[in-house]
C-alpha cells in the first residue's frame, strides 16, 4: 500500500457503485481523496440488472468501457403479466436498454479505475470510529490487525445499509422480504415479470449462465421453509409455474428489503450516499443508477462546500436533492402498486403499498421535517402533451413579423442550480407547461436570455441564439419556446 497522506480532502466509507462515482468526481475535480472497503473484492453482489440510464452516468465518468464487457447482457427482451390476471405482452429487448452485468466484475473494475485516477484505498479496513474535532473528522480505522488515524474534511458514508442503523432510519414504504435462487439456463434469453396478489416475481438470464428467480412479497408471509415458500409463489403465476420442478434442489437465499431515508444524512459533514442515504422499492429496478446519480449531486455540494465551508448552500442543495429523488420515487411507486394488480384493495401487499402514509412522529428530525413538508404537499397536475415533431421553419414563418413577448404566466423563481461544478442561487421560470422551474435550456440561461429578447422579433431573437450556438440549435430552442407558450407574440 502507498504511503497515505497525512489529511484527505474527502474520506469515503465503502466501496460500492455510489461511493466510486462521488470519488471519480472529486478526483476530476482534483481532490485528494482516500477510501475504505471492508470486503476483499472481487465479492458476490446482487442488484445486476441495470437500467438504462447507467449508460450516461458510466459515459460522464469516462469510464462506459467498463460495460462494454462481452458477458455482461444486454437488450433482453422480457414478458410481462402486469395490471392484469392473464393477459402478458412483450417488451422488446431494443426498447428497453437496460443492461445485466456481474457486479461481482464491475464494481472491482470501477475501483482499479478509481485507484488509477489516484484514489487512496485501504482494503480490507473497517471503521472503529469518527470523531468531529471541529474543522475536520478523525478517523481510526483498522487495516488487518493494524490501526490507522486518517484526517478528513468531509466524511462520505457510502457502506449501504451497514452504514445506517435502525434508529437513525426513516421508512418510507412497508417493508417486504426477497426470496431468490438461481437455476442453470442455457435456453431461457428473456426476463419475466409477474403479479400476483401476494407480491411479484422477476426473473432474468445473470452471469456465468444462469438464470435468477426472486419473489417479493410480505415478510409475515415468509415461511420457515424457504424452498417450499418460493415454489409456493411460483405456483399462483403462469410465467413461473413451469420452473418449479427446477428450484426444488436450489439453495434459496432470503434478506428483508427495507425502503428508507436517514435521518441525519448530512451532520457535520459527515455525508451519507447511496444506500446509507436512502434506499428505494425494488419495483423499478433504479437503486444502482439513482444511487450514482444522487453521487454525482453530492460531489458538486462536496466541492462548493470545501471551496467555501461557511456557506449554506452545499448542505440545501443536497437535502432538497435527497427530498426530490425520495419523494417522486415514494409517489411514483405507490402509483404504480394503485394500477399493478386488479384487485389492489382486497390484496394486502399491494394496498399497503398504494396507500403508504409517511409517519414522523418517531423520528422527527430537521430534515424528515421537510421531506414530510414536501411529501404533503398536493402535487401539481400535469399532463405532457404527447405531439408529433413540428416542422421548425414552417412554425417560426407563422411568427416571422410578429413581435415576442414573455407569457404573462410565466413567472420567476429562485432556486439552487448548477454552474462550474458549483452550487449557485439562479431564477428559474415556472409556467404551467413545464413539469419543473426550469432554469438552463441547453445550457443557456433562460432568465437573463427572455429578458434581453423580450419585445424582440424572430429574426433579432435568432441572432442573438446564433451568437452561442448553431442557427439549426437555435430554431429548436425557439420553437420549444413559442410552443409551450412560454414566448407568445404581442397580438
Amino acid at each position: 500500500m502507498n504511503t497515505l497522506p497525512e489529511h484527505f480532502d474527502v474520506f469515503i466509507l465503502g466501496a460500492g457503485p455510489a461511493g466510486l462515482c462521488a470519488a471519480i468526481r472529486l478526483l476530476d475535480m482534483g481532490y485528494v481523496v482516500g477510501m475504505i472497503e471492508q470486503e476483499q473484492f472481487p465479492r458476490p453482489q446482487i442488484g445486476e440488472s441495470l437500467s438504462p440510464g447507467i449508460h450516461n452516468i458510466f459515459e460522464y465518468l469516462n469510464a462506459a468501457h467498463l460495460l462494454e464487457d462481452s458477458t455482461y447482457i444486454k437488450n433482453i427482451p422480457a414478458k410481462i403479466i402486469w395490471e392484469s390476471k392473464e393477459h402478458s405482452y412483450d417488451r422488446p429487448g431494443p426498447d428497453n436498454g437496460g443492461i445485466v452485468v456481474d457486479r461481482s466484475k464491475l464494481d472491482q473494475e470501477l475501483l482499479k479505475f478509481a485507484v488509477s485516477k489516484g484514489l487512496h484505498l485501504i482494503q480490507p479496513a473497517k471503521l472503529r470510529q469518527a470523531i468531529h474535532s471541529g474543522n475536520d473528522w478523525i478517523l481510526e480505522i483498522l487495516n488487518r490487525s493494524a490501526g490507522i488515524s486518517i484526517h478528513s474534511k468531509i466524511v462520505l458514508d457510502a457502506r449501504g445499509r451497514k452504514g445506517t442503523l435502525l434508529n437513525e432510519r426513516l421508512p418510507i414504504a412497508p417493508s417486504a422480504v426477497a426470496a431468490w435462487t438461481h437455476i442453470d439456463n442455457a435456453v431461457v434469453k428473456e426476463s419475466f415479470i409477474e403479479a400476483f396478489a401476494e407480491g411479484w416475481l422477476w426473473g432474468s438470464p445473470v452471469s456465468v449462465n444462469r438464470y435468477r428467480i426472486m419473489a417479493f412479497t410480505d415478510p409475515g408471509t415468509l415461511k420457515e421453509n424457504s424452498g417450499s415458500h418460493l415454489s409456493g409463489l411460483m405456483n399462483k403465476t403462469a410465467l413461473f409455474a413451469p420452473f418449479v420442478n427446477k428450484i426444488r434442489n436450489s439453495s434459496i437465499e432470503t434478506c428483508l428489503v427495507s425502503s428508507f431515508v436517514a435521518l441525519a444524512p448530512w451532520d457535520k459533514q459527515f455525508v451519507k450516499i447511496g444506500e446509507a442515504a436512502f434506499t428505494l422499492d425494488p419495483l423499478s429496478s433504479t437503486g444502482v443508477e439513482k444511487a450514482m446519480r444522487f453521487s454525482l449531486q453530492v460531489a458538486i455540494a462536496i466541492n462548493t462546500y470545501l471551496k467555501d465551508p461557511q456557506s449554506e448552500h452545499p448542505k440545501n442543495f443536497y437535502e432538497e436533492k435527497l427530498i426530490e429523488s425520495v419523494v417522486s420515487h415514494t409517489n411514483w411507486t405507490a402509483d404504480y402498486y394503485r394500477k399493478a394488480w386488479p384487485d389492489c384493495k382486497t390484496a394486502a401487499f399491494w394496498m399497503k403499498r398504494a396507500s403508504f402514509q409517511l409517519d414522523i412522529s418517531k423520528s422527527k428530525s430537521d430534515f424528515t421535517l421537510k421531506l414530510e413538508k414536501v411529501l404533503n404537499n398536493d402535487r401539481p397536475v400535469f399532463e405532457k402533451k404527447q405531439v408529433g415533431p413540428i416542422p421548425v421553419d414552417y412554425f417560426l414563418s407563422r411568427f416571422w413579423n410578429e413581435k415576442i413577448v414573455v407569457s404573462p404566466h410565466v413567472t420567476f423563481k429562485a432556486v439552487y442550480a448548477i454552474d462550474h461544478d458549483c452550487v449557485v442561487i439562479r431564477r428559474a421560470i415556472i409556467h404551467p407547461n413545464l413539469e419543473l422551474p426550469l432554469v438552463y435550456l441547453d445550457q443557456l440561461e433562460l432568465y437573463s436570455f427572455l429578458k434581453d429578447i423580450n419585445g424582440s422579433a424572430i429574426s433579432n431573437i435568432l441572432d442573438s441564439l446564433n451568437r452561442s450556438m448553431a442557427m439549426e440549435k437555435s430554431k429548436k430552442m425557439l420553437v420549444f419556446l413559442l410552443s409551450n407558450r412560454l414566448l407568445v407574440p404581442t397580438r
